[in-house]
């Protein structure tokens, strides 16, 4: 589908001036804010209730958002999809002090993903401040590559860009989160120790890179470097993600690439002090 709307599918208007029909901007939003608020998701049939709109016409909408990528269904359930995610993202970066952070990274995104082949991301805190989020990825060009959805949560203590984002918290805050947290590596099990995490942030601080191996994901991992604002601030991470066997082949280099981007992104948000791990 090329996302255009038949005529015999316009909206059309009753004498009151409302949006008529399942097909219409006004339904279409009411449905991905009722998706919005349900994490699980919601049945075709919990949607037509809440809607008050037909099965048989609601259908036909849930498959045309689906086949844009705005709705995904997983089993019975409908939850919101990848471009409505990124729509999301773009919308809340808009209205943050850090205005437009993903529109203004987003360039230098699409660059580091041209030069070094791989899949690009930006993360910034989540809202509960024990994860990372996804809010921008470029996809890589292989056809075997590192993939991931806007709005994936990543722990703080692994991943690249969550042990990025930990590392620059205050000290106290530190000492909290890893108090309350179970440091348990999602993929293998690990467990890891206070000891081993605080070195692992201390090195981030002092070269301004965080590198991730098959902590999350089996076979993948991840390099990062952090995004400061004109306060000194780390507001965001940039990322390439990659196969693990060539992220440890090609190692150096894309460090010092994820490194320069990063503080490149620093300085095009107004950061003026000495970038971390820089000569």
């Amino acid at each position: 589908m090329n996302g255009a709307i038949p005529k015999s599918d316009q909206v059309k208007s009753t004498l009151e001036g409302k949006p008529d029909g399942p097909r219409s901007p006004l339904r279409v939003m009411q449905a991905l804010e009722l998706l919005a608020a349900e994490p699980d998701g919601l049945s075709l049939a919990r949607l037509s209730e809440r809607l008050q709109t037909p099965k048989t016409s609601l259908l036909s909408l849930l498959r045309s958002l689906e086949a844009g990528g705005y709705v995904t269904q997983l089993g019975a359930q409908y939850q919101l999809g990848a471009k409505t995610m990124r729509l999301g993202a773009l919308v809340a970066s808009r209205a943050t002090p850090d205005s437009s952070i993903t529109a203004r990274m987003h360039p230098l995104l699409r660059e580091m993903m041209e030069l070094s082949g791989e899949t690009t991301l930006l993360g910034v805190m989540g809202d509960d401040r024990r994860h990372g989020v996804y809010v921008d990825i470029v996809e890589g060009r292989g056809a075997i590559r590192f993939s991931s959805l806007i709005g994936t949560r990543r722990p703080l203590f692994c991943s690249a860009f969550g042990k990025i984002l930990l590392a620059y918290q205050p000290q106290g805050e530190i000492e909290v989160y890893i108090h309350d947290t179970d440091l348990v590596l999602p993929n293998g099990g690990r467990r890891m120790h206070k000891e081993e995490l605080l070195g692992i942030l201390a090195a981030i601080r002092a070269t301004g890179i965080g590198v991730s191996h098959e902590e999350i994901v089996d076979g993948a991992g991840g390099i990062g470097s952090p995004i400061f604002d004109r306060d000194g601030r780390n507001c965001g991470v940039m990322v390439v993600a990659a196969p693990i066997s060539r992220l440890r082949s090609q190692h150096d280099r894309l460090s010092a690439m994820t490194h320069d981007y990063g503080e490149r992104a620093s300085r095009l948000l107004g950061f003026s002090g000495r970038y971390p791990g820089s000569k």
